[in-house]
């Protein structure tokens, strides 16, 4: 793995920018790393650097669903500090989407954040939808499937990876799930299961699984809990699965963050 400072991280970035003109920034890390206050340090910093302003494309295959706010972990308009936000609340629950759908939308969105003057940050944990991006995955019948067969790349690409000491990253994450329980994910799981028709897989990715056996009083409330961060722990154990071994991504440490 390639790792860079805290410094370099800001100073590669804007290099990058200056000699790119339709460059995107991509930052990416597993779930609880801090990508959601990288991403947005970094954007201030080149905004005052470049003159311009930045707008951000999450990437997060969780947050595009409405009203499912504290179990994706969506960012909050104060956390946002003014920074056009795009890849959040696009559709229903009940409506599918896809890698496909994805890679199509963001496409679009960076072109059009080009054609403004502004310069497009992807920022986000899914892992196939952010390459398919900035590696351009063709895919066949619009299926989500992963797709071995990439076509020329469509923008340039400078990568920032969030890497963290494995235990502190799922200290981290454990702590987070209980401030999400604290927060309201329970009253907000008993809402979509009241207002929206949702499959059992998305009951699972979000959690909603493991809260909708405690409100049925399958398991108590500390055995929800455990659920989630299990849950959480597994798939930040994919993705750091997946991006291992990349030499595309330039990785700062966590702890100097």
């Amino acid at each position: 793995m390639n790792f860079i400072s805290k410094s370099e991280v800001f100073e590669a970035s804007f290099k990058f920018l200056a000699e790119n003109l339709n460059g995107v920034l991509e930052i990416v890390g597993p779930t609880g790393s801090g990508k959601t206050d990288l991403t947005v340090k970094i954007v201030k910093y080149l905004e005052e650097k470049l003159n311009k302003s930045g707008e951000i494309i999450v990437v997060d295959s969780r947050q595009v669903y409405m009203d499912c706010d504290i179990s994706s972990a969506k960012i909050t308009e104060d956390e946002m500090q003014g920074i056009k936000h795009w890849g959040i609340d696009l559709v229903s629950p009940e409506e599918e989407y896809n890698v496909v759908k994805f890679q199509k939308y963001a496409v679009i969105k960076i072109r059009e954040i080009l054609a403004r003057g502004n310069f497009p940050v992807l920022s986000g944990g899914t892992m196939l939808w952010l390459d398919a991006v900035s590696e351009n995955y063709i895919f066949a019948e619009n299926k989500g499937d992963k797709s071995l067969k990439k076509g020329m790349p469509i923008f340039p690409f400078y990568k920032i990876g969030i890497e963290w000491d494995r235990q502190i990253l799922y200290d981290r994450i454990n702590k987070r799930a209980k401030n999400q329980f604290n927060a309201g994910l329970v009253e907000e799981t008993q809402r979509i299961i009241e207002q929206y028709k949702c499959t059992k897989s998305m009951f699972t990715s979000f959690g909603y699984l493991e809260i909708l056996q405690y409100l049925n009083g399958e398991i108590s409330r500390e055995k929800a809990l455990e659920l989630n961060q299990q849950r959480n722990r597994k798939y930040a154990k994919r993705q750091l699965t997946w991006w291992r071994g990349r030499e595309d991504v330039n990785w700062v440490r966590g702890e100097d963050l």
